[in-house]
């Protein structure tokens, strides 16, 4: 097919069918994101020779939005995509956080200083911060400057003397 509209029929009438929409419906419903399906699913039909790789990139978007209406319409809520790597860091490093904060917290109430501590003070301030979401995205990538009052020395390759 060089068509992208008689490959796009194809796999339409291929997918109109209940049987495979009901299993398309247990892997999405399963937490399976809908790209890494849709792309398997137009890769294989390159790689059986049915198209080429320019008219799977072109029906791509109609057949992520057929499946996903269809899952809509099943009650199943889709994931487009697989989770951002950088934000599942980023959660990750928050939990570790909150968790060092309860820890540091539950033991300065073992040893009954959290009243008198302002560390504790400071520790369930960035508790509820982080409770209410972190702060903005333009505060966590702040540049901490240190300003003197001598100019700072060449450095480098370039910055040598003669």
């Amino acid at each position: 097919m060089v068509d992208p509209e008689e490959a796009t029929k194809y796999y339409i009438n291929k997918m109109a069918n209940d049987d495979v929409m009901d299993d398309f419906a247990v892997l999405l419903d399963g937490g399976m994101p809908l790209a890494p399906l849709v792309k398997t699913l137009l890769t294989t039909g390159v790689m059986n020779g049915m198209h080429s790789i320019d008219v799977s990139i072109i029906i791509a978007p109609v057949i992520h939005s057929f499946i996903k209406a269809a899952m809509t319409s099943y009650g199943i809520e889709v994931r487009d995509d697989i989770v951002d790597p950088a934000e599942e860091i980023k959660q990750k490093e928050k939990a570790r956080l909150q968790t060092a904060i309860s820890i540091a917290m539950a033991d300065a109430q073992e040893k009954g200083t959290e009243q008198d501590d302002p560390g504790i003070a400071m520790l369930q301030q960035l508790e509820m911060t982080l409770e209410e979401g972190g702060p903005a995205e333009n505060e966590t990538d702040m540049d901490m400057e240190v300003s003197t009052d001598e100019p700072a020395e060449p450095m480098g390759l370039m910055a040598k003397g003669a």
